[in-house]
């Protein structure tokens, strides 16, 4: 018989912390298309953690309803894209302290009239698939049309088959400012946007917070 082979596996201190996001929530995660690298201010904290804990960083993307499972069950150490702190999803990970609050606002075609949530029950209203925007609008007795990838419900939205998309404020903001074709409507939600961490995961979280406190004393 040959000789066994020897299996080698990395230590929890050499392997990398493997980072979810879907790349699409400028300005805190979003792919640079000059260069192709995945940049922002999540990435920005993200980093800092790893340094902090000598660990290199490993960005995966994922689509948004696949973020927090994926870190609940072990299959990533953190998530980022803009994802918003509550209750109920403390019960299955952990978060850093809030980055940035931010809230909901409708993105629309300059022109139409400027949604609302009491006209949006009328409209073709489309937001992230999992997201707190799509259980904000399911609670006012909106069911909206869910997607996993923003740039897709974008393109939607240009060609006419949406009237509108409900998403981060910041995002809206950024699109609207930069495309005369689009325009943001009022904000409609306030929300305090987190880091993801694996539950218990406390070095983890702390690395992050001490990140996200130094960003203030920049």
């Amino acid at each position: 018989m040959g000789a066994a082979l020897t299996v080698w596996s990395l230590s929890a201190e050499e392997a990398p912390l493997v980072l979810l996001t879907t790349t699409d929530t400028p300005p805190y995660s979003y792919r640079d298309e000059a260069t192709g690298e995945i940049v922002g201010v999540e990435i920005d904290i993200a980093r800092y953690a790893a340094d902090k804990l000598g660990r290199k960083l490993e960005i995966r993307k994922a689509k948004f309803p696949e973020l927090i499972p994926m870190v609940s069950s072990g299959q990533a150490d953190l998530a980022a894209s803009g994802i918003t702190i509550t209750e109920g999803r403390l019960q299955a990970v952990d978060f850093s302290i809030p980055y940035a609050t931010e809230g909901g606002m409708f993105l629309y075609r300059t022109g139409d009239r400027m949604p609302t949530m009491i006209l949006a029950e009328t409209l073709r209203v489309a937001t992230m698939d999992a997201s707190t925007y799509d259980f904000y609008l399911s609670a006012h007795g909106i069911d909206p049309i869910r997607y996993d990838s923003y740039p897709q419900a974008l393109a939607d939205l240009k060609a006419g088959r949406l009237d509108t998309v409900f998403f981060d404020s910041c995002a809206v903001r950024l699109l609207a400012e930069s495309d005369p074709a689009l325009s943001a409507s009022r904000l409609e939600t306030r929300e305090n946007f987190g880091i993801v961490v694996g539950k218990g995961n406390s070095e983890l979280k702390a690395a992050l917070d001490e990140a996200i406190a130094g960003m203030g004393r920049q």
